[in-house]
């Protein structure tokens, strides 16, 4: 979304969540620190697309799901998968069943009715392959029917597509990975995949081209392929736990960069590791002219490295791919200087 249409005062704008398979743990962060930084933001979306996966995040902002719950379930679902050599791919790992388990646990009785109008799921629909974008609830269990329609991919969720209203959809990511109504429509977009988006990873150099897929905007780098790779097959915790982190950190930057809601979001005492679990950062009182307000120094734009280079973290991978794709990217590093310049 441009920066001047979020300045404009009083624009109505609409946040939109990408499919993002296991990756969902960005997303996660990236509504914490929406909830902890901007609330007003949150609460203020005229409407709120959600896709595959994103479509449980974009329901847990309209219905005020507690994102705890989430976290803890999408941690214990890559548990469950990575216990097997065929991931979620096992007949063992029911993954649409306990989506529907903790939908049907964590959202509240009104939520249609909360949902309604406000929410925007994005579903293929298995007869023509057309996109379609439902916003109309008529009880709890149509919503919940809705959002397993968007989350479902077909073999790896099973060979029977679930049905919403009598007609059966598939995930929505395939015709709508980044879903929006209108070109017209101011959104901030958020995607765990690096590309012309509002909130996503940065740390692929700027070079690299950008292209359109399924609707949505995807780099082309090894970092995205590795990303790629992670949300079908999920790894370790704990590089999970960072996805999370780096979700919570690069929407502290959106809000840096855009000046754009006249709050301001942050303070001298804010402490942005404290979000991470890091606590051995020293307070400071620096200041980003830029802004012209307080923020610390540890804030200015700085991320994440990629998840390549993860703190050597990529131990814990188990898919070939990912491996593959790691090899590939620290190659050049390794060699002759006069090679690497060719």
């Amino acid at each position: 979304m441009a920066e001047e249409d979020i300045r404009a005062s009083g624009t109505p704008f609409s946040l939109s969540f990408s499919g993002s398979g296991f990756l969902v743990l960005y997303q996660v962060g990236v509504v914490q620190s929406l909830l902890e930084l901007a609330p007003e933001l949150l609460r203020s979306a005229c409407k709120v697309y959600g896709s595959s996966a994103g479509s449980l995040i974009a329901a847990a902002v309209v219905c005020g799901t507690n994102l705890d719950d989430l976290k803890e379930f999408f941690f214990a679902s890559a548990k469950e998968a990575r216990k097997t050599i065929l991931g979620p791919l096992s007949p063992r790992c029911s993954l649409l069943a306990n989506i529907k388990a903790v939908l049907q646990r964590t959202l509240p009785e009104n939520s249609h009715q909360v949902a309604s109008g406000r929410l925007h799921i994005s579903l293929t629909r298995v007869v023509d392959g057309q996109n379609v974008m439902v916003s109309e609830f008529s009880s709890k269990e149509e919503l919940i029917q809705a959002l397993l329609c968007s989350c479902f991919l077909p073999i790896y969720c099973g060979f029977i597509p679930p049905s919403y209203r009598g007609v059966r959809y598939v995930d929505g990511g395939f015709t709508g990975l980044q879903p929006v109504s209108s070109l017209e429509e101011a959104v901030i977009t958020v995607s765990p995949f690096t590309g012309e988006l509002d909130i996503c990873p940065r740390d692929c150099p700027a070079i690299f081209f950008c292209f359109q897929i399924f609707n949505g905007s995807i780099q082309i780098s090894i970092e995205n392929l590795c990303r790629i790779s992670y949300a079908l097959f999920p790894p370790s915790s704990m590089v999970l736990n960072d996805i999370f982190s780096q979700g919570y950190q690069d929407t502290a930057l959106f809000l840096c960069r855009n000046d754009a809601f006249g709050t301001n979001y942050f303070d001298g005492n804010f402490r942005f590791a404290s979000m991470c679990g890091k606590t051995d950062l020293p307070r400071s009182n620096g200041t980003l002219n830029s802004l012209g307000r307080r923020v610390p120094r540890y804030l200015a734009p700085r991320f994440l490295p990629g998840l390549a280079r993860w703190r050597k973290q990529q131990f814990g991978l188990r898919d070939p791919l990912s491996k593959v794709l790691l090899q590939l990217y620290v190659l050049p590093a390794r060699m002759p200087a006069f090679v690497r310049k060719g």
